[in-house]
This record gives structure tokens, sequence and C-alpha cells, in this order.
């Protein structure tokens, strides 16, 4: 529970594959062997925080740039992320930064749900006239 996991392959971590695991049954969860699980220190950092952090599009090209092996089986290292700097700020700062990306994320879902919505009454449009 709270955990990051980022996936470690190729294209995964190209195309953003990464999660904070909440809501496990049991708190428990398994997955693949092509993860880094990263557990945050709760008492200076939120997982959310974390999460949103790690999951940004330039920490991505960072990692893709420090990747080992041959193509097509190429992986970031552990070390990347055991030195990827992470800003140090209040308790308070991550809460309002947190609470600022939730309200956009929501945003966000309800622009696609609005647009899911319009295309299906549109279809109901067309069917009605056409």
């Amino acid at each position: 529970e709270n955990d990051i996991i980022i996936a470690k392959i190729t294209p995964c971590v190209e195309n953003g594959k990464c999660a904070l695991a909440k809501g496990l049954t049991n708190g428990l969860g398994m997955g693949s062997s092509e993860f880094h699980v990263i557990r945050a220190n709760t008492a200076n950092f939120m997982p959310e925080y974390l999460f949103t952090l790690l999951n940004r599009k330039s920490a991505r090209l960072a990692a893709q740039k420090t990747m080992t092996g041959k193509s097509g089986h190429r992986r970031v290292p552990a070390s990347f992320y055991e030195q990827f700097p992470i800003p140090v700020v209040s308790q308070k700062k991550q809460q309002q930064f947190v609470a600022k990306i939730e309200a956009i994320v929501k945003r966000i879902a309800e622009a696609q749900a609005f647009i899911s919505e319009g295309s299906i009454k549109k279809g109901a449009i067309m069917k009605k006239y056409l």
C-alpha cells in the first residue's frame, strides 16, 4: 500500500507506465519483476508527492538516458532512482502541491467525461435524424 511502481524496461518507461498502489486487498500487491518499487519515507514525503515528481515527463526522459542493455531490452538501473534529486519541502507544501495536482486530474477526468457524453449525444442525434 502506497508504494510507487515504475516500469524499468523499454518501451514502458517511455510510455509512462507507473502507478501509486492504493486500495490494495490486504494492503498487498504483486507485479512483474520489471518494475522499480519505491516506498516513501512518510516521515519526510507523501507518496503522492513522490509519485507526481517521478511520473513527470522530464523524469522519464532523464531515466531513458540512463538505460542499459540491448535494443528492445533496455532497462533503467535502480541507481537512477537512488540518485534522483527530490526537492525537500514541508509537509504542508507537499499537501498543497498534491491538492493542486489532484484538482487538475479531476478536471481532466470531468472534461473527458463531458467529451465522451457529447459523442454519445451526437450519435443519438445522428441516429434520430438520419
